[in-house]
C-alpha cells in the first residue's frame, strides 16, 4: 500500500474519519512559515479557480473519506482555518462508488426451548400423582457462511490553501508545532 492509503486507514479507522481535528494529517504545508490561525467561524471562501487577488499557496489538502462532501467540506475549512489561509482552492473533486465483499464464515448458535415433561410423584397420602417439571434443552441451528455485498461512496478532494501576498507569518502556535512521538 502506498503512504497516503496507511495515513487514510489510520486516520479514518474502518467506519471513516471521527472528527475534524484527525483530518490535519491530510494537511501538507507547501512553505515553513506560519500564519496566526482564523477564527472558528470566520469565512473562508472555496475556490474552483486561483483568486484574482495576489496570493501564494502555503498548503495542500489532499484526502479521501466515505463520509461525503459534506464532511470533506467541513475539514477543508477546519484546516484553512488552522493554518491560517484566506482562501481555498479546489483543484479535484471525485466520487468513486466502491462495491466491497464481506464474508462471514458459517457458525453454531444454540436455541433454549423450555419443555415440562410430568413425573411420577407420592403425595402426602401416599397416592401417586402427574407433577410437571420444567427443563431447558438447547437446539444447535446452523448458520451458513454467506457474502455480504455493499457499496460505498467515496469522494476525494485535493485543494490548495491560499494566501495574499504580504501577508506577515508569526511565531508557530503549539498546535501547529510537529512534535515527534
Amino acid at each position: 500500500m502506498t503512504r497516503r492509503w496507511w495515513i487514510l486507514l489510520a486516520a479514518c479507522g474502518l467506519g471513516g474519519c471521527a472528527s475534524l481535528q484527525e483530518t490535519t494529517v491530510f494537511y501538507t504545508p507547501a512553505t515553513a512559515e506560519f500564519f496566526p490561525p482564523l477564527p472558528k467561524d470566520a469565512p473562508v471562501p472555496v475556490l474552483t479557480e486561483p483568486p484574482l487577488w495576489p496570493h501564494r499557496v502555503i498548503g495542500r489538502f489532499v484526502a479521501q473519506s466515505d463520509r461525503g462532501y459534506p464532511f470533506l467540506y467541513k475539514a477543508i475549512l477546519y484546516n484553512a482555518r488552522l493554518q491560517g489561509a484566506d482562501a481555498v482552492v479546489l483543484r479535484q473533486l471525485a466520487f468513486d462508488t466502491r462495491r466491497t465483499y464481506n464474508y462471514i464464515p458459517p457458525s453454531w448458535q444454540t436455541i433454549p426451548v423450555n419443555n415440562v415433561y410430568y413425573a411420577q410423584v407420592k403425595d402426602k397420602k401416599g397416592n401417586w400423582q402427574n407433577v410437571p417439571q420444567n427443563y431447558t434443552t438447547f437446539v444447535p441451528i446452523m448458520q451458513p457462511g454467506r457474502t455480504v455485498v455493499s457499496d460505498v461512496q467515496w469522494t476525494d478532494v485535493t485543494a490548495e490553501m491560499v494566501v495574499r501576498r504580504g501577508k506577515t507569518a508569526s511565531a508557530p502556535l503549539p498546535e501547529q508545532m510537529i512534535v515527534p512521538q
